[in-house]
Protein backbone atom coordinates (compact mmCIF):
# COMPACT_ATOMS: atom_id res chain seq x y z
CA UNK A 1 0.00 0.00 0.00
CA UNK A 2 2.85 2.35 0.89
CA UNK A 3 4.58 1.56 -2.42
CA UNK A 4 1.39 2.39 -4.33
CA UNK A 5 1.02 5.76 -2.58
CA UNK A 6 4.66 6.62 -3.22
CA UNK A 7 4.36 5.54 -6.86
CA UNK A 8 1.29 7.76 -7.32
CA UNK A 9 3.10 10.72 -5.77
CA UNK A 10 6.28 10.20 -7.81
CA UNK A 11 4.22 9.95 -10.99
CA UNK A 12 2.31 13.14 -10.17
CA UNK A 13 5.64 14.78 -9.35
CA UNK A 14 7.07 13.86 -12.76
CA UNK A 15 3.93 14.92 -14.64
CA UNK A 16 3.88 18.29 -12.84
CA UNK A 17 7.49 18.97 -13.88
CA UNK A 18 6.73 18.12 -17.52
CA UNK A 19 3.67 20.40 -17.42
CA UNK A 20 5.88 23.11 -15.90
CA UNK A 21 8.19 22.77 -18.91
CA UNK A 22 5.31 23.60 -21.27
CA UNK A 23 4.05 26.44 -19.05
CA UNK A 24 7.42 28.13 -18.71
CA UNK A 25 8.27 27.88 -22.40
CA UNK A 26 11.33 29.93 -23.35
CA UNK A 27 11.47 31.80 -20.03
CA UNK A 28 14.32 31.00 -17.67
CA UNK A 29 13.69 29.31 -14.31
CA UNK A 30 17.39 28.90 -13.57
CA UNK A 31 17.07 30.66 -10.20
CA UNK A 32 14.41 28.14 -9.23
CA UNK A 33 16.67 25.24 -10.27
CA UNK A 34 19.59 26.75 -8.38
CA UNK A 35 17.55 27.34 -5.23
CA UNK A 36 15.62 24.04 -5.36
CA UNK A 37 18.97 22.19 -5.43
CA UNK A 38 19.92 23.92 -2.17
CA UNK A 39 16.39 23.27 -0.85
CA UNK A 40 16.87 19.53 -1.50
CA UNK A 41 20.12 19.58 0.49
CA UNK A 42 18.40 21.28 3.43
CA UNK A 43 15.37 18.99 3.24
CA UNK A 44 17.61 15.91 3.19
CA UNK A 45 18.85 16.89 6.67
CA UNK A 46 15.35 16.15 8.03
CA UNK A 47 14.83 12.92 6.11
CA UNK A 48 15.78 10.59 8.98
CA UNK A 49 13.78 12.45 11.63
CA UNK A 50 10.82 10.39 12.79
CA UNK A 51 9.04 10.16 16.15
CA UNK A 52 7.12 6.95 15.44
CA UNK A 53 9.36 4.62 17.42
CA UNK A 54 9.73 7.07 20.27
CA UNK A 55 5.97 7.59 20.62
CA UNK A 56 5.32 3.84 20.49
CA UNK A 57 7.56 3.40 23.56
CA UNK A 58 5.81 6.14 25.55
CA UNK A 59 2.59 5.40 27.45
CA UNK A 60 1.16 8.76 28.48
CA UNK A 61 -0.26 11.32 26.09
CA UNK A 62 1.27 14.16 28.07
CA UNK A 63 4.76 12.79 27.51
CA UNK A 64 4.04 12.25 23.82
CA UNK A 65 2.87 15.83 23.55
CA UNK A 66 6.07 17.09 25.12
CA UNK A 67 8.22 15.04 22.73
CA UNK A 68 6.20 16.43 19.84
CA UNK A 69 6.65 20.04 21.02
CA UNK A 70 10.38 19.61 21.62
CA UNK A 71 11.01 18.08 18.19
CA UNK A 72 9.00 20.88 16.58
CA UNK A 73 11.22 23.37 18.40
CA UNK A 74 14.35 21.60 17.14
CA UNK A 75 13.03 21.58 13.55
CA UNK A 76 12.20 25.28 13.84
CA UNK A 77 15.69 26.12 15.13
CA UNK A 78 17.38 24.15 12.34
CA UNK A 79 15.07 25.79 9.78
CA UNK A 80 16.05 29.26 11.02
CA UNK A 81 19.71 28.31 10.50
CA UNK A 82 18.88 27.16 6.97
CA UNK A 83 17.04 30.43 6.32
CA UNK A 84 20.12 32.41 7.37
CA UNK A 85 22.31 30.17 5.19
CA UNK A 86 19.94 30.77 2.27
CA UNK A 87 20.38 34.53 2.64
CA UNK A 88 24.16 34.09 2.83
CA UNK A 89 24.17 31.89 -0.28
CA UNK A 90 22.08 34.52 -2.09
CA UNK A 91 24.71 37.16 -1.31
CA UNK A 92 27.53 34.87 -2.50
CA UNK A 93 25.66 34.07 -5.71
CA UNK A 94 25.14 37.75 -6.39
CA UNK A 95 28.81 38.43 -5.69
CA UNK A 96 30.49 35.59 -7.62
CA UNK A 97 27.91 34.55 -10.24
CA UNK A 98 26.57 38.06 -10.86
CA UNK A 99 22.97 36.86 -10.59
CA UNK A 100 20.65 39.65 -9.50
CA UNK A 101 17.27 39.49 -7.71
CA UNK A 102 18.09 36.18 -6.03
CA UNK A 103 17.41 37.34 -2.44
CA UNK A 104 13.56 37.06 -2.54
CA UNK A 105 13.83 33.59 -4.08
CA UNK A 106 16.23 32.29 -1.45
CA UNK A 107 14.31 33.89 1.43
CA UNK A 108 11.01 32.25 0.47
CA UNK A 109 12.87 28.99 -0.25
CA UNK A 110 14.45 29.16 3.22
CA UNK A 111 11.04 29.74 4.82
CA UNK A 112 9.44 26.84 2.94
CA UNK A 113 12.06 24.34 4.19
CA UNK A 114 10.22 23.94 7.50
CA UNK A 115 6.87 22.96 5.99
CA UNK A 116 7.39 19.31 5.01
CA UNK A 117 9.26 18.18 8.17
CA UNK A 118 6.57 19.74 10.36
CA UNK A 119 3.77 18.02 8.44
CA UNK A 120 5.62 14.71 8.64
CA UNK A 121 6.12 14.92 12.42
CA UNK A 122 2.58 16.21 12.91
CA UNK A 123 1.11 13.29 10.97
CA UNK A 124 3.11 10.78 13.04
CA UNK A 125 2.02 12.42 16.29
CA UNK A 126 -1.68 12.53 15.38
CA UNK A 127 -1.64 8.99 14.02
CA UNK A 128 -0.16 7.71 17.27
CA UNK A 129 -2.24 9.68 19.77
CA UNK A 130 -5.60 9.24 18.02
CA UNK A 131 -5.09 5.71 16.65
CA UNK A 132 -6.36 7.06 13.35
CA UNK A 133 -4.27 5.82 10.43
CA UNK A 134 -5.78 8.44 8.12
CA UNK A 135 -3.45 11.03 9.66
CA UNK A 136 -0.57 9.08 8.13
CA UNK A 137 -1.83 10.29 4.74
CA UNK A 138 -1.16 13.94 5.60
CA UNK A 139 2.38 13.93 4.23
CA UNK A 140 1.22 12.34 0.95
CA UNK A 141 -1.61 14.87 0.73
CA UNK A 142 0.86 17.69 1.33
CA UNK A 143 3.15 16.43 -1.46
CA UNK A 144 0.31 16.09 -3.97
CA UNK A 145 -1.23 19.49 -3.15
CA UNK A 146 2.23 21.04 -3.43
CA UNK A 147 2.69 19.74 -6.99
CA UNK A 148 -0.83 20.71 -8.08
CA UNK A 149 -0.39 24.22 -6.68
CA UNK A 150 3.03 24.51 -8.33
CA UNK A 151 1.41 23.98 -11.73
CA UNK A 152 -1.45 26.40 -10.94
CA UNK A 153 0.88 29.12 -9.62
CA UNK A 154 3.25 28.71 -12.59
CA UNK A 155 0.30 28.95 -14.98
CA UNK A 156 -0.95 32.07 -13.21
CA UNK A 157 2.51 33.70 -13.13
CA UNK A 158 3.99 32.78 -16.52
CA UNK A 159 0.88 32.53 -18.73
CA UNK A 160 -1.81 34.81 -17.28
CA UNK A 161 0.24 37.59 -15.69
CA UNK A 162 3.27 36.88 -17.92
CA UNK A 163 5.62 37.78 -15.08
CA UNK A 164 8.84 35.81 -14.59
CA UNK A 165 8.66 35.82 -10.78
CA UNK A 166 10.58 32.75 -9.60
CA UNK A 167 10.02 33.34 -5.87
CA UNK A 168 6.28 32.84 -6.32
CA UNK A 169 6.82 29.16 -7.22
CA UNK A 170 7.76 28.39 -3.60
CA UNK A 171 4.35 29.59 -2.46
CA UNK A 172 3.03 26.14 -3.45
CA UNK A 173 4.84 24.64 -0.45
CA UNK A 174 3.69 27.37 1.94
CA UNK A 175 0.07 27.24 0.71
CA UNK A 176 0.11 23.42 0.94
CA UNK A 177 1.26 23.70 4.55
CA UNK A 178 -1.49 26.21 5.31
CA UNK A 179 -4.06 23.94 3.62
CA UNK A 180 -3.09 20.96 5.80
CA UNK A 181 -3.20 23.05 8.98
CA UNK A 182 -6.60 24.48 8.01
CA UNK A 183 -7.83 20.95 7.24
CA UNK A 184 -6.81 19.81 10.71
CA UNK A 185 -8.44 22.85 12.27
CA UNK A 186 -11.60 22.27 10.28
CA UNK A 187 -11.80 18.70 11.59
CA UNK A 188 -10.89 19.86 15.11
CA UNK A 189 -12.07 16.84 17.03
CA UNK A 190 -8.51 15.74 17.67
CA UNK A 191 -8.37 16.68 21.33
CA UNK A 192 -11.66 14.93 22.05
CA UNK A 193 -10.37 11.63 20.76
CA UNK A 194 -8.12 10.92 23.74
CA UNK A 195 -7.83 11.62 27.46
CA UNK A 196 -4.75 12.60 29.42
CA UNK A 197 -3.19 9.96 31.63
CA UNK A 198 -2.58 11.40 35.14
CA UNK A 199 0.94 10.04 35.54
CA UNK A 200 3.77 11.05 33.27
CA UNK A 201 6.46 8.74 31.94
CA UNK A 202 9.80 9.14 33.65
CA UNK A 203 11.72 10.32 30.63
CA UNK A 204 14.84 12.28 29.95
CA UNK A 205 13.45 14.42 27.16
CA UNK A 206 16.89 15.66 26.20
CA UNK A 207 18.05 12.07 25.75
CA UNK A 208 14.94 11.15 23.75
CA UNK A 209 15.39 14.10 21.37
CA UNK A 210 19.07 13.18 20.90
CA UNK A 211 18.09 9.63 20.02
CA UNK A 212 15.51 10.87 17.52
CA UNK A 213 18.11 13.10 15.85
CA UNK A 214 20.80 10.40 15.84
CA UNK A 215 18.66 7.42 14.84
CA UNK A 216 19.44 6.40 11.25
CA UNK A 217 20.99 9.82 10.59
CA UNK A 218 23.32 8.23 8.04
CA UNK A 219 20.29 8.16 5.72
CA UNK A 220 20.16 11.95 5.76
CA UNK A 221 23.94 12.28 5.43
CA UNK A 222 23.94 10.07 2.31
CA UNK A 223 21.19 12.13 0.70
CA UNK A 224 22.83 15.45 1.62
CA UNK A 225 26.05 14.37 -0.10
CA UNK A 226 24.13 13.02 -3.11
CA UNK A 227 22.24 16.30 -3.54
CA UNK A 228 25.54 18.17 -3.11
CA UNK A 229 26.86 16.46 -6.27
CA UNK A 230 24.18 18.24 -8.30
CA UNK A 231 24.55 21.57 -6.51
CA UNK A 232 28.32 21.61 -7.03
CA UNK A 233 27.79 20.83 -10.72
CA UNK A 234 25.30 23.68 -11.17
CA UNK A 235 27.54 26.25 -9.45
CA UNK A 236 30.79 25.20 -11.14
CA UNK A 237 29.21 24.89 -14.59
CA UNK A 238 27.65 28.33 -14.39
CA UNK A 239 30.84 29.90 -13.08
CA UNK A 240 33.18 28.24 -15.59
CA UNK A 241 30.98 28.59 -18.67
CA UNK A 242 30.18 32.25 -17.99
CA UNK A 243 33.65 33.47 -16.98
CA UNK A 244 36.25 31.25 -18.63
CA UNK A 245 34.50 30.19 -21.84
CA UNK A 246 32.18 33.20 -22.30
CA UNK A 247 29.02 31.23 -23.01
CA UNK A 248 25.83 33.28 -23.32
CA UNK A 249 24.01 33.36 -19.98
CA UNK A 250 20.71 32.30 -21.59
CA UNK A 251 22.38 29.23 -23.10
CA UNK A 252 24.04 28.31 -19.79
CA UNK A 253 20.81 28.63 -17.84
CA UNK A 254 18.86 26.67 -20.45
CA UNK A 255 21.34 23.76 -20.56
CA UNK A 256 21.76 23.48 -16.79
CA UNK A 257 17.99 23.69 -16.24
CA UNK A 258 17.33 20.94 -18.75
CA UNK A 259 19.95 18.54 -17.35
CA UNK A 260 19.70 19.15 -13.61
CA UNK A 261 15.96 19.70 -13.45
CA UNK A 262 13.91 18.17 -16.25
CA UNK A 263 16.20 15.31 -17.34
CA UNK A 264 17.21 14.51 -13.77
CA UNK A 265 13.53 14.20 -12.79
CA UNK A 266 12.97 11.63 -15.56
CA UNK A 267 16.12 9.69 -14.62
CA UNK A 268 15.28 9.68 -10.90
CA UNK A 269 11.78 8.43 -11.71
CA UNK A 270 13.22 5.49 -13.68
CA UNK A 271 15.70 4.80 -10.87
CA UNK A 272 12.78 4.77 -8.43
CA UNK A 273 10.90 2.23 -10.59
CA UNK A 274 13.95 -0.05 -10.62
CA UNK A 275 14.20 0.27 -6.83
CA UNK A 276 10.57 -0.89 -6.61
CA UNK A 277 11.48 -3.99 -8.64
CA UNK A 278 14.46 -4.69 -6.36
CA UNK A 279 12.19 -4.47 -3.30
CA UNK A 280 9.90 -7.09 -4.83
CA UNK A 281 12.65 -9.71 -4.78
CA UNK A 282 12.22 -12.52 -2.23
CA UNK A 283 13.34 -11.64 1.29
CA UNK A 284 15.89 -14.44 1.23
CA UNK A 285 17.71 -12.77 -1.68
CA UNK A 286 21.20 -11.65 -0.70
CA UNK A 287 22.38 -8.05 -0.74
CA UNK A 288 24.71 -8.59 -3.69
CA UNK A 289 21.93 -10.40 -5.57
CA UNK A 290 19.72 -7.35 -5.17
CA UNK A 291 22.45 -4.98 -6.36
CA UNK A 292 23.20 -7.27 -9.32
CA UNK A 293 19.50 -7.45 -10.27
CA UNK A 294 19.20 -3.66 -10.04
CA UNK A 295 22.25 -3.26 -12.31
CA UNK A 296 20.77 -5.70 -14.82
CA UNK A 297 17.44 -3.84 -15.03
CA UNK A 298 18.81 -0.29 -15.00
CA UNK A 299 21.44 -1.03 -17.67
CA UNK A 300 18.79 -2.45 -19.98
CA UNK A 301 16.37 0.45 -19.44
CA UNK A 302 18.98 3.19 -19.74
CA UNK A 303 20.65 1.78 -22.86
CA UNK A 304 17.27 1.46 -24.60
CA UNK A 305 16.34 5.03 -23.64
CA UNK A 306 19.75 6.31 -24.73
CA UNK A 307 19.18 4.89 -28.22
CA UNK A 308 15.60 6.19 -28.49
CA UNK A 309 16.44 9.51 -26.78
CA UNK A 310 15.63 11.62 -29.91
CA UNK A 311 12.11 10.14 -29.89
CA UNK A 312 11.74 10.67 -26.14
CA UNK A 313 12.88 14.29 -26.33
CA UNK A 314 10.51 14.96 -29.23
CA UNK A 315 7.53 13.47 -27.38
CA UNK A 316 8.19 15.02 -23.97
CA UNK A 317 10.04 18.24 -24.76
CA UNK A 318 9.08 18.80 -28.44
CA UNK A 319 12.79 19.17 -29.22
CA UNK A 320 14.76 16.17 -30.49
CA UNK A 321 18.03 18.15 -30.49
CA UNK A 322 18.24 17.88 -26.68
CA UNK A 323 18.72 14.11 -26.87
CA UNK A 324 22.47 14.22 -26.10
CA UNK A 325 21.75 15.80 -22.70
CA UNK A 326 19.16 13.14 -21.93
CA UNK A 327 21.68 10.45 -22.95
CA UNK A 328 24.26 11.81 -20.50
CA UNK A 329 21.65 12.03 -17.74
CA UNK A 330 20.61 8.42 -18.48
CA UNK A 331 24.19 7.21 -18.15
CA UNK A 332 24.47 9.05 -14.85
CA UNK A 333 21.25 7.32 -13.76
CA UNK A 334 22.98 3.92 -13.84
CA UNK A 335 25.45 5.07 -11.21
CA UNK A 336 22.78 6.91 -9.19
CA UNK A 337 20.96 3.57 -8.78
CA UNK A 338 24.13 1.70 -7.77
CA UNK A 339 25.03 4.55 -5.41
CA UNK A 340 21.65 4.43 -3.67
CA UNK A 341 21.36 0.63 -3.67
CA UNK A 342 24.79 -0.08 -2.20
CA UNK A 343 24.53 2.57 0.52
CA UNK A 344 21.11 1.23 1.56
CA UNK A 345 22.57 -2.06 2.79
CA UNK A 346 25.65 -0.77 4.61
CA UNK A 347 25.22 -0.70 8.39
CA UNK A 348 28.66 0.50 9.48
CA UNK A 349 28.66 4.29 9.72
CA UNK A 350 32.46 4.44 9.42
CA UNK A 351 32.34 2.75 6.00
CA UNK A 352 29.53 5.09 4.91
CA UNK A 353 31.47 8.20 5.92
CA UNK A 354 34.70 7.04 4.23
CA UNK A 355 32.86 6.22 1.02
CA UNK A 356 30.95 9.52 1.02
CA UNK A 357 34.01 11.67 1.73
CA UNK A 358 36.18 9.97 -0.91
CA UNK A 359 33.35 10.23 -3.45
CA UNK A 360 32.57 13.93 -2.96
CA UNK A 361 36.28 14.86 -2.85
CA UNK A 362 36.78 13.01 -6.13
CA UNK A 363 33.92 15.01 -7.63
CA UNK A 364 35.40 18.33 -6.45
CA UNK A 365 38.92 17.44 -7.64
CA UNK A 366 37.93 16.12 -11.09
CA UNK A 367 35.18 18.49 -12.22
CA UNK A 368 37.38 21.38 -13.41
CA UNK A 369 40.17 19.30 -15.05
CA UNK A 370 37.59 17.18 -16.91
CA UNK A 371 35.62 20.22 -18.11
CA UNK A 372 38.87 21.75 -19.40
CA UNK A 373 39.96 18.45 -20.98
CA UNK A 374 36.72 18.09 -22.94
CA UNK A 375 36.98 21.71 -24.07
CA UNK A 376 40.51 21.15 -25.41
CA UNK A 377 39.41 18.02 -27.29
CA UNK A 378 36.49 19.88 -28.86
CA UNK A 379 33.67 18.06 -27.07
CA UNK A 380 30.79 19.46 -25.05
CA UNK A 381 32.01 20.82 -21.70
CA UNK A 382 29.03 19.26 -19.93
CA UNK A 383 30.49 15.82 -20.59
CA UNK A 384 33.33 16.66 -18.21
CA UNK A 385 30.93 17.60 -15.42
CA UNK A 386 28.72 14.51 -15.76
CA UNK A 387 31.70 12.16 -16.10
CA UNK A 388 33.20 13.65 -12.91
CA UNK A 389 29.93 12.71 -11.14
CA UNK A 390 29.96 9.23 -12.68
CA UNK A 391 33.58 8.58 -11.64
CA UNK A 392 33.01 9.92 -8.11
CA UNK A 393 29.86 7.84 -7.60
CA UNK A 394 31.54 4.79 -9.12
CA UNK A 395 34.42 5.03 -6.63
CA UNK A 396 31.90 5.15 -3.76
CA UNK A 397 30.06 2.17 -5.30
CA UNK A 398 33.33 0.19 -5.49
CA UNK A 399 34.10 0.93 -1.82
CA UNK A 400 30.56 -0.08 -0.88
CA UNK A 401 30.70 -3.22 -3.01
CA UNK A 402 33.99 -4.36 -1.46
CA UNK A 403 32.49 -3.96 2.02
CA UNK A 404 29.21 -5.70 1.08
CA UNK A 405 31.09 -8.50 -0.65
CA UNK A 406 33.14 -9.12 2.50
CA UNK A 407 29.93 -9.57 4.50
CA UNK A 408 28.15 -11.64 1.81
CA UNK A 409 28.34 -15.40 2.34
CA UNK A 410 27.57 -16.50 -1.21
CA UNK A 411 30.26 -17.64 -3.62
CA UNK A 412 28.51 -16.46 -6.77
CA UNK A 413 30.76 -15.27 -9.59
CA UNK A 414 29.16 -11.89 -10.08
CA UNK A 415 31.87 -10.62 -12.42
CA UNK A 416 30.89 -13.26 -14.97
CA UNK A 417 27.22 -12.31 -14.48
CA UNK A 418 28.00 -8.65 -15.16
CA UNK A 419 29.82 -9.66 -18.35
CA UNK A 420 26.73 -11.64 -19.40
CA UNK A 421 24.56 -8.56 -18.75
CA UNK A 422 26.86 -6.43 -20.92
CA UNK A 423 26.81 -9.11 -23.61
CA UNK A 424 22.97 -9.14 -23.68
CA UNK A 425 22.78 -5.33 -23.72
CA UNK A 426 25.30 -5.05 -26.57
CA UNK A 427 23.21 -7.47 -28.64
CA UNK A 428 20.03 -5.47 -27.85
CA UNK A 429 21.79 -2.20 -28.76
CA UNK A 430 23.00 -3.70 -32.08
CA UNK A 431 19.45 -4.90 -32.87
CA UNK A 432 17.98 -1.45 -32.21
CA UNK A 433 20.71 0.25 -34.26
CA UNK A 434 20.08 -2.14 -37.18
CA UNK A 435 16.34 -1.51 -36.94
CA UNK A 436 17.08 2.21 -37.33
CA UNK A 437 18.19 1.48 -40.92
CA UNK A 438 14.76 -0.03 -41.59
CA UNK A 439 12.67 2.33 -39.45
CA UNK A 440 14.54 5.67 -39.16
CA UNK A 441 13.90 7.79 -36.07
CA UNK A 442 11.81 10.42 -37.80
CA UNK A 443 10.96 13.21 -35.35
CA UNK A 444 9.31 15.63 -37.75
CA UNK A 445 5.77 14.52 -36.91
CA UNK A 446 4.53 13.99 -33.33
CA UNK A 447 2.20 11.02 -34.01
CA UNK A 448 4.77 9.33 -36.24
CA UNK A 449 7.37 9.78 -33.50
CA UNK A 450 5.00 8.17 -30.98
CA UNK A 451 4.42 5.21 -33.29
CA UNK A 452 8.13 4.68 -33.89
CA UNK A 453 8.81 4.90 -30.12
CA UNK A 454 6.20 2.19 -29.46
CA UNK A 455 7.81 -0.03 -32.13
CA UNK A 456 11.30 0.31 -30.59
CA UNK A 457 10.05 -0.31 -27.04
CA UNK A 458 8.00 -3.33 -28.20
CA UNK A 459 11.03 -4.85 -29.95
CA UNK A 460 13.12 -4.29 -26.80
CA UNK A 461 10.50 -6.01 -24.62
CA UNK A 462 10.23 -8.96 -27.05
CA UNK A 463 14.02 -9.37 -27.02
CA UNK A 464 14.13 -9.30 -23.20
CA UNK A 465 11.31 -11.89 -22.92
CA UNK A 466 12.88 -14.25 -25.47
CA UNK A 467 16.35 -13.86 -23.92
CA UNK A 468 14.99 -14.64 -20.43
CA UNK A 469 13.15 -17.73 -21.71
CA UNK A 470 16.30 -19.05 -23.39
CA UNK A 471 18.31 -18.53 -20.20
CA UNK A 472 15.63 -20.19 -18.05
CA UNK A 473 15.63 -23.24 -20.38
CA UNK A 474 19.41 -23.51 -20.08
CA UNK A 475 19.15 -23.35 -16.29
CA UNK A 476 16.39 -25.97 -16.37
Amino acid sequence: MKDKKTLIYRTIDLISVIILYYIVGSKSIFLYVLSISLYNIFLSCFEHITIKECLNNIHTTKSKQKIFKYILLVIAMISVIFLLLSILVSDLIGMYLNISNSLPVFIIMGISVITRPVIKVLSEYLENTTNNKNYGLLISLYDIVDKVLLVIIALFSFVILKVNTIAILYLSKIFSFMFIIYLLYFTRNIRKSYDYVPLEDKLSYKKEIKQILKYNNSKSIINVVKQSYYYISIIILYLVLSTRYNYKLNDIEDIITFIYFYALYIVNYMVYLVRLLIDRLPKESGVIDRVYYGLKVILTIMIVFCIISPLTCKLIFMDATRNIYLVMANLMGIFILLYDATFEYIKKKKVIMISLIIGILTKIILILPLINAFYRTGYNLLYGDIISTIIAMFISVIINYVHLRSTDKTNEKYFEKVLNILYDIIILAIILILIEFVIPMDTTDYLRTLGILIVYITISIIYIIINNKIKNKKKG
